[in-house]
């Protein structure tokens, strides 16, 4: 007989601080994005679903990066006049970095996937998300997240802004969790870790 394991990409979450969590107060909601932004990314839904938001809660988009996209993303929030709400802050590393997780409150995962024919991911990205305990927004299927991990918000795979109503009714939820980010991590401990996906392999092949 055959056997095959689907065994998603790992991390290795040493690697990547504990962040300590904001207090959130429920009238500011920050929002993170961090990487080299490409269109496969979405963040244009994200920005599109802002412009869209009629809520109380004042959402702030931090992105942290750079990349391909970053010229028409910045057009996009001039044109819908966001520039208050959407910082670019540039490329950061270490200490810098890490400052921006603790500061922000849901991070922001690829949403547009489909774009590229995907339908079911396994983004490094989101990996590091969980291992440092932030709660994170994904626009794909992964297996290494079952449906209903809690701390992830599954957007639809299609061209929609994103509902940021959604959003902070998951903040909400969320957040209210003091012990969210310490759970965060030992999940990623248990599944996420390259020790447990090579653990896994080397018992298929035995």
């Amino acid at each position: 007989p055959k056997f095959h394991l689907v065994n998603g990409n790992g991390i290795d979450g040493s690697s990547v601080p504990l962040r300590t969590p904001p207090v959130f107060d429920g009238k500011n909601l920050h929002l993170l994005w961090v990487a080299q932004v490409a269109k496969w990314h979405g963040l244009d839904r994200l920005i599109r679903g802002m412009a869209e938001y009629k809520g109380e809660v004042n959402v702030r988009l931090n992105i942290v990066g750079d990349g391909s996209e970053m010229p028409s993303l910045k057009r996009l929030v001039a044109d819908l006049k966001l520039e208050n709400s959407v910082i670019f802050h540039g490329f950061k590393t270490g200490k810098e970095l890490d400052g921006f997780f603790d500061m922000c409150h849901i991070a922001v995962g690829s949403l547009g996937l489909h774009r590229i024919g995907v339908s079911e991911g396994s983004i490094l990205k989101v990996r590091e998300y969980c291992a440092r305990g932030i709660p994170f927004i994904y626009g794909s299927m992964d297996k290494d997240f079952r449906e209903g991990f809690p701390y992830l918000l599954s957007v639809p795979p299609d061209e929609s802004p994103i509902d940021l109503n959604a959003v902070s009714s998951f903040a909400f939820r969320r957040l209210s969790d003091t012990e969210h980010s310490v759970k965060m991590r030992e999940y990623a401990k248990e599944n996420l870790d390259w020790l447990i996906k090579m653990k896994r392999l080397v018992e298929l092949m035995n």
